[in-house]
């Protein structure tokens, strides 16, 4: 067990019961994963820029001045999400969502954020959505 109380592997990553890996540490702050509320609505187009597609799925960007830009010319990271000047991922209004540490190596934002599960008011979606984490 970890600090928080969560049950962890010898690379200490949270794992539930089973031993299946739930979140890695690299994506832990201070030994605890990213808060998820009952109360939370996730969308991830509101930390999308505005960009096309290629056939593979991955963001069409410009750069400028060494930095990835959508079609408004707002910074975003090379999968396309907003970020400031730090490269945090931020929300069209600016408000820091993920720091940068938690980013995976290619500036992704943890799976569960991805998914489309984060937009329901009950704390039974909330259980919903830790089962479907577990069984992925």
């Amino acid at each position: 067990m970890n600090e928080k109380g969560y049950l962890i592997d010898q690379n200490d990553n949270i794992i539930n019961k089973d031993g299946k890996k739930i979140f890695d540490k690299k994506h832990l702050k201070n030994g605890d994963f990213p808060k998820i509320f009952p109360f939370t609505k996730f969308k991830v187009k509101n930390i999308t820029g505005n960009f096309e597609m290629d056939p593979l799925g991955n963001p069409i960007l410009d750069k400028k001045n060494g930095e990835y830009i959508d079609r408004d010319g707002k910074r975003v990271n090379q999968r396309g999400y907003y970020v400031d000047e730090n490269g945090n991922v931020i929300d069209k209004n600016g408000k820091i969502m993920f720091d940068k540490e938690i980013l995976d190596d290619e500036s992704e934002i943890p799976k569960v954020f991805r998914t489309g599960l984060l937009k329901s008011d009950t704390a039974s979606s909330l259980s919903r959505l830790m089962s479907e984490i577990e069984r992925n």
